[in-house]
Formats: structure tokens, C-alpha cells, sequence
């Protein structure tokens, strides 16, 4: 008969003749060193040259590969990324506004690197910047692929954050740490790329 390991899946040839008037026989197998029984093909009426069916006597544990927790990027980046999905579902079903503050016109100005001398119109409140992914694309391979996020909030104010890229997020030359709030035509620099934050009062200079 052919014995099957139910833990690796070995197979092995075994006399049917010696399991004698026993109904089980216990095997350890010669691959993986597991314990397990099997029936009598005999008693249960089995052919000879079919596996006969293994009955468990213990439980098969199944190791899991360990995985490393996220890190405070990986869980940045997600906040972020689920935070603009509301936001848009929300604008979509009409139950909120585009979330930013009425009165003001903001946007992005760059200076240096590959997009120099292009100015980019912000439309939502939280605004990822990096070099292939998010909403203003760099395409400067100094800038990580998610470098730093620019959220403006309710009350008309500006704070950029630096996903822990690999060159930093650099204002009045530091490199930041945390959020730190930006003014109308303060510089910041991702990579090779200097940017301008502009912020216009519609209010009291409407847009003609």
C-alpha cells in the first residue's frame, strides 16, 4: 500500500501484511519525522493500492512567517491615503465641500528641479507630494516616492510634513521633524526641487 505524511506529503510504499489484525498502525515519516496513524486497508476494506484514509491524532500547527509591525511611514502614509478617500467620497455624495477653506486660492510654485518654472493649482486639503505618486509629481529623482504631505486646514493655515523621505523636507534651511506651518510665499525644499507656497485672499482680491 502507499502511505502518505499528512504534514509533508511524502509517500512511501508499505507492507499492508504487517498491520496483521491491528486496525491502526502508527508511522513516523522518515522525511519530516511526523507521527501519525493509518488504518488497516485490510479491515476497512480498501484496496491494497489505494492511500488509505489518515486519521489525525494530533493537530497540524502551521508557522506563519513573522512579519515586522508597520512603520510610522507605512501608517502615515496609509492615515494620509484613507483621509483623502473620505474626504473625496464625502465631496462625491455631496455631503461636505471640497474641504478647502472658502476665501482662499492656494497653490504651488516650482522653483527648481524638474518642473521649474510651473505653478500648480491646489483643489484638495491634504496634497502628497512626491517623485511618481500623489497629487503634485515631482519627477526629481532626489524626492522619495511619497516625500512629504501639505495639508491645509479649516482655518485657512498651511503645514507641510515630511514622510520620513530619504533626503528630507527642508524650511528655512532644517531639515523638519514634525508639521511646520508655512506662510504665503514661504520656501521648502523636497530633493532638488525648491517649491513656493502661494496663498491668495479671494476676498479681498477677486479672481477677474
Amino acid at each position: 500500500m502507499i502511505v502518505v505524511c499528512p504534514a509533508c506529503q511524502a509517500r512511501f510504499q508499505y507492507d499492508d501484511n504487517r498491520f496483521g489484525q491491528a486496525r491502526t498502525k502508527r508511522f513516523k515519516c522518515p522525511k519530516c519525522a511526523h507521527l501519525f496513524e493509518v488504518a488497516n486497508p485490510t479491515v476497512a476494506g480498501l484496496p491494497a493500492d489505494e492511500p488509505a484514509p489518515i486519521p489525525l491524532t494530533m493537530p497540524i500547527s502551521v508557522s506563519l512567517p513573522e512579519q515586522e509591525p508597520p512603520s510610522e511611514a507605512t501608517l502615515a502614509s496609509a492615515f494620509t491615503t484613507a483621509r483623502r478617500d473620505r474626504d473625496s467620497l464625502l465631496v462625491a455624495a455631496g455631503v461636505q465641500g471640497a474641504g478647502l477653506p472658502t476665501g482662499f486660492k492656494f497653490s504651488l510654485a516650482f522653483l527648481t528641479g524638474p518642473q521649474a518654472s510651473t505653478v500648480q493649482v491646489l483643489e484638495r486639503p491634504l496634497i502628497v507630494i512626491g517623485r511618481e505618486e500623489g497629487d503634485v509629481i515631482t519627477q526629481d529623482p532626489e524626492t522619495s516616492r511619497r516625500h512629504a504631505v501639505l495639508e491645509i486646514r479649516s482655518d485657512g493655515t498651511a503645514w507641510i510634513t515630511d514622510q520620513e523621505s530619504t533626503n528630507g523636507t527642508m524650511v528655512n534651511g532644517e531639515r523638519i521633524t514634525g508639521p511646520v506651518q508655512l506662510i504665503n510665499r514661504q520656501e521648502f525644499i523636497c530633493g532638488n526641487s525648491t517649491f513656493m507656497l502661494l496663498v491668495r485672499n479671494t476676498n479681498e482680491y477677486p479672481l477677474h
